[in-house]
């Protein structure tokens, strides 16, 4: 299981030659880039293509990976404009992680709108997702539906994917306290352990059971990249970044 850097939020305000510095200095595997959040890393759809070059190489030269691009596309609209609006823009970011040999990127079912039908909204999503890893089977990239909002619920994460009939699709896990069934993820953890294919965690000071969870994926075999998104504000962003990259590794060398 392997250590990355998401750059929301920690890193924000971090260019591309300190977030190799960083993730060189205290064991970070690899970067998931946040996109159009107005981050310094320079990874966005406006970067050109010799510019996507440098990123790549200079990743590589650093033994880092791209692991992934975390945008901000939804499709959970009514409005059938909006979606496609956002599968068009989601489209252009496979380009880009391609790009950069990045593997993956994260996409939104996130929230019903007032009034939706569920069923029909989480339909919609579906559609979207078999649409995108259509499209993004040449380009080797997978597009992932995040559990995050109203699709934290593994229920509607979960149908989301049965809907978009793409065998091997699937999620990534955003450790959030409303998965805890009791003092437990076990439960809501089973139901979906077969689809996790990346990890977001967040902080270690927030009411979740990490070591739990990462016992759980270890005796899944899970070999995956596990994010840390750290949204905390610091005044000592990267001190925050090294504690959190040891207590992990901490973690995992305590685990069964």
């Amino acid at each position: 299981m392997k250590l990355s850097l998401l750059t929301y939020n920690i890193a924000r305000e971090w260019d591309l030659e300190k977030i190799i510095e960083v993730c060189k200095k205290w064991g970070y595997a690899g970067v998931e880039f946040r996109t159009n959040a107005g981050h310094k890393h320079g990874v966005e759809l406006s970067t050109s293509k010799e510019e996507r070059k440098e990123i790549k190489e200079r990743l590589e030269d650093a033994y880092l990976e791209a692991v992934g691009l975390g945008t901000s596309c939804r499709f959970e609209y009514s409005d059938v404009s909006k979606r496609r609006e956002n599968i068009e823009d989601a489209k252009r970011y496979v380009e880009l992680a391609a790009d950069i040999d990045s593997q993956k990127i994260r996409v939104f079912g996130n929230k019903f709108e007032e009034g939706a039908d569920k069923e029909e909204t989480i339909k919609w999503v579906g559609e979207a997702l078999n649409e995108l890893n259509e499209f993004s089977k040449p380009y080797n990239v997978e597009v992932l539906l995040e559990m995050h909002g109203d699709f934290n619920f593994w229920k509607y994460a979960k149908k989301a994917v049965e809907y978009s009939k793409i065998p091997d699709l699937g999620l990534v896990y955003n450790c959030s306290p409303l998965d805890k069934v009791g003092d437990s993820i076990r439960a809501t953890y089973n139901q979906v352990r077969h689809l996790i294919r990346h990890v977001h965690m967040h902080s270690f000071l927030r009411p979740y059971p990490y070591k739990e969870f990462l016992q759980l994926l270890k005796d899944d075999g899970y070999e995956g990249f596990l994010s840390a998104e750290i949204d905390e504000k610091s005044t000592d962003a990267e001190t925050v970044a090294g504690y959190y990259a040891k207590l992990y590794y901490e973690m995992l060398s305590s685990l069964k």
